[in-house]
């Protein structure tokens, strides 16, 4: 099966979102606190980030897709923040392949991406590596284990 992964306009942004929440809201809600759905839909808006969509022939949104591009002090790449969807195996190639051309097209030496642990083991696959682990504890932690 065919698969087109497409970036969508930020025109086109209140016409499809009612569609992505329910595909990126368990993603957002795994970000602790870090984004909302509301500060996501300001910052699609605003252009600071990017939605994509995935879908085969028959037009059905499969899975949504949130990058931005990070500029590091000595690389940028495309950072792809939040992801979800269905019928991963069916897409994740498709989604791989555009995500590295866009990072070409767009200037940047690669794609980065954060999520769930799972995601290291899917995209192996594909060529991707685990680069490091990032940690948090609550300010108001005792920082005692229990």
């Amino acid at each position: 099966m065919t698969w087109t992964v497409t970036a969508v306009p930020p025109t086109e942004l209140r016409t499809i979102w009612a569609t992505v929440v329910p595909l990126l809201k368990p993603a957002v809600a795994r970000s602790g606190g870090r984004v909302t759905m509301a500060t996501l839909f300001s910052g699609l808006s605003e252009r600071r980030y990017l939605l994509w969509v995935t879908y085969p022939a028959d037009l059905t949104i499969r899975a949504a897709f949130v990058t931005r591009i990070a500029q590091y002090p000595a690389r940028k790449l495309v950072a792809v923040d939040f992801a979800g969807g269905a019928g991963m195996p069916d897409w994740l190639a498709s989604v791989s392949d555009t995500f590295r051309r866009y990072a070409a097209d767009a200037g940047c030496s690669g794609v980065e991406m954060s999520g769930r642990a799972g995601w290291a083991r899917v995209l192996g696959a594909y060529g991707w590596t685990q680069d490091f682990v990032v940690l948090t504890v609550d300010a108001a932690s005792s920082g005692e284990s229990s």
